[in-house]
């Protein structure tokens, strides 16, 4: 190879090198201000202020308060259904049951059987049914029906159907549906057919499928409430004498079909509460937003209802307490009369 050959590429290399270098120099001096600001700050279009340094950590609502139970009575007993299907645990309720526990009353989970439910009713001062995936039957609306009718309460938390997706060696979905949509329509209430959501920084719990609810009427539900939140959300159908108490925030939308609208997400009726959502009682959600005193009312709210039958159902004890027997003896039979004593033949005498 000659030493021209080498030199020559070698010469325009330097030469287009020199030329960039003058350009990007010349274009500084004529225009000093192009530069862009550091850390992308101000950048019309392209930094929404979302994602700006200092909102990398979006704020929470605090987390504080405690569940608070106004009643004046004493004693009283709460009933928690898990006979059909209920999408709950005693760990995830255990702050309820201590503050109930605080405040002087019990709490009881379930009874024997599905078959029991209706005749042990009477027994409670009000109901807590969470997520029944079952359906009630017709003697066991019957029964809820004049359970309230008598002055018990009853509290039913649901959620919408959601698909959930199990996992293990192989991935299957399963469809979840609340199963009592044929007890609380005596009541005027359904649940709705889709989940909400909202996009709105301000009406969600840093997530669009939180979303939050507020009062819409005055009254024991409401008192000390302003902002519920709720993680699995749906909305109620409702008709007759039902009565919102809380409705989704604005601009709140269904998931599915994305429609506005006004959503109620608290109905009552007399002596029955319908909340769509159940995830608000769960240890990790109790203390978001308002949702503590929304739980001390509806705890207190179930507390004013009354036993219609406070000693039905009870079974005899068996081998304890027998000093306070009441029970009726048997009797014991008379002793038969002994009748005449038949007079003896003399016996002859040998000749």
């Amino acid at each position: 190879m000659t030493e021209g050959r080498i030199v020559k590429p070698l010469a325009v290399f330097i030469v287009v090198l020199v030329v960039l270098l003058a350009g990007t120099f010349l274009l500084a001096v004529v225009n000093p201000g192009s530069s862009g600001p550091p850390d992308g700050q101000s950048i019309d279009g392209q930094s929404p202020s979302q994602y700006q340094p200092d909102a990398v950590n979006a704020p929470v609502d605090p987390e504080d308060g405690e569940i608070s139970v106004d009643s004046d009575a004493s004693d009283k007993r709460i009933l928690v259904d898990t006979s059909h299907g209920n999408q709950v645990s005693e760990s995830e309720l255990e702050p309820i049951t201590e503050a109930l526990f605080e405040a002087g009353h019990t709490i009881e989970y379930g009874t024997s059987s599905t078959g029991a439910f209706a005749d042990s009713l009477g027994q409670y001062d009000g109901v807590l049914i969470v997520q029944p995936l079952g359906s009630y039957s017709p003697d066991e609306r019957e029964a809820l029906q004049e359970y309230t009718d008598d002055g018990g309460r009853v509290v039913i938390l649901a959620e919408p159907t959601q698909t959930r997706l199990s996992t293990g060696f192989t991935q299957s979905t399963t469809t979840v549906s609340f199963g009592a949509n044929n007890a609380t329509e005596r009541y005027g209430a359904r649940m709705g057919a889709e989940q909400l959501y909202n996009v709105d920084d301000d009406a969600n719990d840093n997530n669009f499928k939180a979303i939050y609810a507020s009062p819409s009427d005055d009254g024991e539900l409401t008192e000390g409430v302003e902002t519920i939140t709720f993680d699995t959300a749906g909305y109620a159908v409702v008709n007759g004498d039902a009565e919102t108490k809380f409705t989704a925030a604005e601009g709140t939308r269904t998931l599915e079909t994305r429609r506005t609208g006004t959503y109620a997400t608290v109905v009552r009726n007399d002596n029955m509460v319908f909340v769509t959502d159940s995830t608000f009682i769960r240890s990790s959600e109790i203390y978001d937003a308002d949702n503590e005193v929304f739980i001390g009312n509806l705890l207190s709210f179930l507390l004013d209802g009354e036993a219609p039958d406070p000693g039905g159902g009870a079974t005899p004890d068996a081998g304890f307490g027998i000093d306070d027997d009441t029970s009726t003896p048997a009797e014991t039979p008379p002793e038969p009369t002994p009748g005449p004593t038949p007079t003896p033949e003399p016996t002859p005498s040998g000749t």
